[in-house]
């Protein structure tokens, strides 16, 4: 399948934007993840032991290029400003109702730009385009202050929990939950809109 390319947003960085994850962004995902230090891995709450090696994180990616078909359990999609490679967003589907989502801003130059919040609604709209997803959970940690404080523009959240088994390769703690639907997408691209007028 050829990679699709998806929506973007201007911001005053670049043109943001979405495309489907490619052989060739694997390396940066694997260094992101192992050049990144302990510390950095022990605050965002990563099991190591789920995390594997690199060579486990580069097949794990591998698996999640979009194939095209609706069923895929994972589909990853690369995060571009001006056509560069800035990270990515990764979908784990187990229902229309039981999905969750993961973003990850590997390189520094993206971070604090507002790409995160620029994306989001078209990243929702994305997810919805691309498989039948009906509900998709975030789950964060509620020290993650960036990536709480982007998610509270658009969605409250619904519980603070503790997880034993949380999805991707987290290590069981504390996180937010708040849930988007389907169905909230338009009012999604309308706070996007009302924001800019800030």
């Amino acid at each position: 399948m050829n990679p699709r390319r998806f929506g973007g947003e201007a911001i005053a960085a670049g043109f943001a934007a979405f495309r489907d994850l490619s052989e060739d962004d694997l390396e940066y995902i694997v260094r992101y993840w192992f050049d990144s230090g302990d510390e950095y891995l022990a605050f965002m709450g990563i099991d190591k032991a789920r995390l594997g090696t690199e060579a486990d994180t580069r097949d794990r990616f591998r698996r999640a290029i979009r194939t095209g078909d609706p069923g895929q359990a994972s589909m990853a999609f690369a995060i571009t400003l001006d056509d560069r490679f800035m990270g990515y967003t990764l979908l784990n589907r187990y229902g229309r109702e039981r999905n969750f989502s993961h973003l990850h801003l590997t390189d520094p130059a993206a971070r604090r730009t507002g790409i995160s919040t620029a994306l989001y609604p078209l990243r929702i709209a994305m997810y919805c385009d691309v498989c039948d997803m009906d509900r998709l959970t975030h789950q964060t940690r509620p020290r993650n202050i960036g990536v709480n404080r982007m998610l509270d523009k658009f969605v409250p959240i619904a519980e603070t929990v503790l997880v034993e088994n949380p999805d991707g390769i987290a290590a069981p703690g504390e996180f937010n939950h708040r849930y988007v639907t389907r169905a909230d997408v338009p009012k999604l691209f309308e706070i996007l809109r009302d924001l800019g007028k800030h």
